[in-house]
């Protein structure tokens, strides 16, 4: 028989988990940690204790709020995130990995908050809304069809991924080409981020208006939309807010650490997860941006200080790094040749996010 009855009376709320960063560091481990954050599966960190072993669907309730993961194993549930269980008597009626799928477009609608920045999920809201779910023999008939949609994209993000390996081979130029042969330093300004920019900062100084409204990129939103927006007067620890202008490099610090990102123009500001790479005015005319991450980005995946989840990019000792310049004309060269390789990738990152919609927003 399906089941029709509200959230509340199917499922158990499992409530967040107050962890701090400086618990992440001294208690590291095999467990994961799940949070609000999307990217790397909601893994936050992974620690040596866990407070759940059953399997759960856990959403996302501030940020990108609303997201529905399916978990199983040992794990921890962070903050900005909670969990949903079945009750005993619903434990064998429902899928969970298929409720993560049908049931995504109907919690991205429960969300509240600004369209183009942060949003949150009300509990007692959620708890309140009627739903049907079908008996488990329709679920799994449901699930196989998604599976194959995640097949598919496996499949696709392989071919990508083969796509950027072929890119990290470039073209190497002439010496006599080279205009100049020095530290990195001597081109580039490396910036770092913002401290103190944590979610709780930034939902606590919203702008009022478009005119206080500064885009926020993280070193966790690459290939993403910002990860929201603060007031352009905010004051991390009561210091300046960094505000940075397009066009310029963001370097991932940790997480996808020394994976650079193109921002070609607009003002952001980001937090201290990321650096920004700024040209040198001596040099601004002289070197591409577009060259810059089909030269270095291998230098830049190869200098971080492991090879882990925790790897770390150093500012300081990419600064010592040994680069060289060549020619502007050489620059468009090689960015020519690459250019049909990046325009694949892209069509087929499309096709992804075609996918994503479909697991996202259709609903069975």
């Amino acid at each position: 028989m399906p089941i029709k009855d509200t959230i509340g009376n199917i499922f158990n709320f499992l409530s967040e988990t107050n962890l701090v960063e400086e618990y992440f560091y001294n208690n590291k481990g095999e467990y994961p940690v799940y949070s609000g954050q999307t990217d790397s599966q909601g893994v936050v960190a992974k620690i040596d204790t866990f407070n759940q072993e059953e399997p759960c669907v856990t959403f996302t309730t501030y940020g990108n709020a609303g997201k529905l993961f399916f978990r199983e194993g040992k794990y921890t549930i962070g903050r900005n995130c909670m969990g949903l269980k079945p009750k005993a008597k619903y434990k064998n009626e429902i899928n969970l990995k298929w409720f993560s799928y049908s049931f995504q477009n109907l919690f991205y609608h429960l969300r509240i908050g600004d369209p183009d920045g942060q949003k949150s999920l009300n509990q007692l809201l959620i708890k309140r809304i009627l739903i049907e779910i079908p008996e488990i023999a329709i679920q799994l008939r449901h699930l196989e069809k998604y599976e194959k949609l995640i097949n598919l994209k496996k499949s696709i993000t392989a071919i990508i991924n083969e796509l950027k390996n072929i890119l990290r081979i470039n073209s190497i130029y002439a010496k006599d080409e080279i205009i100049a042969k020095d530290r990195l330093s001597n081109f580039f300004i490396i910036h770092g981020g913002n401290n103190g920019l944590t979610e709780e900062f930034i939902y606590e100084n919203l702008p009022n208006n478009e005119i206080e409204k500064i885009k926020i990129l993280t070193s966790s939103t690459l290939d993403r939309t910002a990860m929201g927006f603060i007031n352009i007067n905010s004051r991390p620890y009561g210091k300046k807010l960094k505000i940075f202008n397009g066009p310029a490099i963001i370097i991932a610090r940790n997480g996808y650490a020394g994976t650079m990102t193109y921002i070609s123009e607009g003002k952001f500001t980001i937090n201290d997860h990321a650096y920004v790479l700024e040209i040198k005015q001596a040099w601004i005319h002289k070197i591409l941006f577009e060259w810059i991450l089909i030269e270095y980005q291998e230098l830049f995946w190869r200098i971080v200080t492991s090879k882990s989840d925790n790897a770390t990019f150093s500012k300081e000792y990419a600064e010592r790094q040994i680069i060289s310049i060549p020619i502007k004309e050489e620059q468009i060269r090689i960015i020519n040749r690459i250019k049909p390789i990046e325009v694949l990738i892209n069509q087929l990152l499309t096709i992804i996010n075609k996918i994503d919609e479909i697991l996202e927003y259709t609903i069975y």
